[in-house]
């Protein structure tokens, strides 16, 4: 009798060892495989930066995502020699306080001439593709590979775009790719010198991150001032 009850405990010890096995690895499979939240946000839209000047972005909080992706996009508005624009990343250790700010990473953008042709579409309609212009100068014959060019509207700096050049015909029109969201008037102008990066906060880096654009890195007088957009794409907790 003793021997078939330490039978029965015995395979009960078995059963519930493996019943406790199944429930943590199916935990830890659920963990391992879980699929995160993600969310994209417009951290600052479309802000002119004039000669000489610095801006700051809005902050992030960066303290309990799993990733962090900085979309940045720019382009001058002078046909002018430029000799460049410094980005900063910078990221602060607290939540509140501006005393802790350091880089994190530094770059140097938008180095060359300018060139601005206008538009001549009346107007030009969202999802179009082929812009018409009566000039392809400068940048806009320069298609052995494709680049980024930008729309700077007029009416709303908000509504300016970036667009990725494709193809051109000579004095006539320009080819971009996906076609252009906004809706565009006549003579508003296109720039050949554009900037669109995606760059990855390191996890751990800080509890806020912010972008500076330093404008007055050009020191002889040569700059050109621009517009800047920064976006921001972040992974949070992956077990929700």
């Amino acid at each position: 009798m003793r021997s078939r009850y330490g039978k029965i405990m015995g395979w009960t010890l078995v059963g519930l060892v493996l019943v406790i096995l199944y429930i943590n690895c199916i935990q830890w499979y659920s963990r391992a495989y879980a699929v995160p939240t993600i969310t994209s946000s417009i951290v600052t839209d479309w802000t002119a930066v004039g000669e000489g000047d610095i801006a700051e972005s809005g902050t992030v909080d960066i303290s309990s995502n799993h990733a962090t992706k900085f979309h940045i996009q720019a382009f001058t508005d002078m046909n002018d020699a430029h000799e460049g624009t410094r980005l900063l990343i910078q990221v602060s250790g607290f939540a509140t306080g501006d005393e802790d700010w350091s880089d994190l990473f530094e770059w140097v953008i938008l180095v060359g001439d300018g060139d601005s042709e206008p538009i001549d579409d009346d107007p030009l309609d969202a999802t179009d593709t082929t812009i018409v212009i009566s000039d392809t100068g400068g940048n806009f014959e320069n298609v052995e590979h494709g680049f980024w060019i930008a729309i700077e509207d007029g009416v709303a700096l908000v509504n300016s775009e970036l667009c990725f050049l494709t193809h051109f015909t000579s004095d006539t029109s320009i080819v971009v790719l996906d076609g252009v969201t906004n809706a565009h008037a006549v003579s508003t102008l296109l720039w050949d010198t554009a900037y669109s990066r995606t760059v990855t906060i390191p996890i751990g880096s800080g509890y806020r991150a912010r972008l500076v654009v330093d404008n007055s890195y050009d020191h002889d007088g040569t700059a050109s001032s621009l517009n800047y957009k920064l976006g921001a794409t972040v992974a949070t907790d992956m077990d929700e």
